[in-house]
């Protein structure tokens, strides 16, 4: 599904739209439910493939009923625990600086190598839990810009 889908719900919401009171319900109900958030997408795989020592970035971004959700699976290139906390640690500081992610967006909860065998969290640079963008924003002091 992806853009495609994304284009072909926004003509049916048109359509729907145009198509009295009852459409104009279905219409609200179809717009309520986007499912992909292209933007945080490639805003975080961007910025995480700029960071040297990530391997790969895969994002899956949702804003949904005005909520949403955000996940990442991010390859560090990394041989020891040591060397994956500095890098996960210098992807936080270019996520904390990317202007495009939202404060309210979530970071990713694990950052492994590239075999599996080191996992890192967000714990390992300081950080209680899973940060969102803002909270890594004021860990770092970095206004982006």
């Amino acid at each position: 599904m992806g853009r495609r889908w994304a284009r072909l719900r926004g003509r049916l919401v048109r359509r729907m739209a145009d198509a009295g009171p009852v459409g104009g319900i279905l219409a609200a109900l179809l717009s309520l439910g986007r499912a992909r958030n292209w933007d945080c997408e490639d805003a975080f795989r961007e910025t995480a493939l700029a960071v040297d020592g990530v391997v790969s970035a895969e994002f899956d971004c949702s804003d949904m009923f005005g909520g949403g959700w955000q996940r990442g699976k991010v390859v560090l290139r990394a041989s020891s625990r040591e060397e994956a906390v500095r890098v996960m640690d210098a992807l936080l500081r270019a996520f904390a600086a990317e202007p495009r992610l939202e404060p309210r967006w979530s970071t990713p909860q694990e950052y492994r190598n590239e075999d599996g065998s080191i996992v890192v969290g967000a714990g390992a640079a300081g950080f209680p839990a899973v940060p969102r963008i803002r909270e890594v924003r004021e860990h770092y002091d970095i206004t982006p810009g």
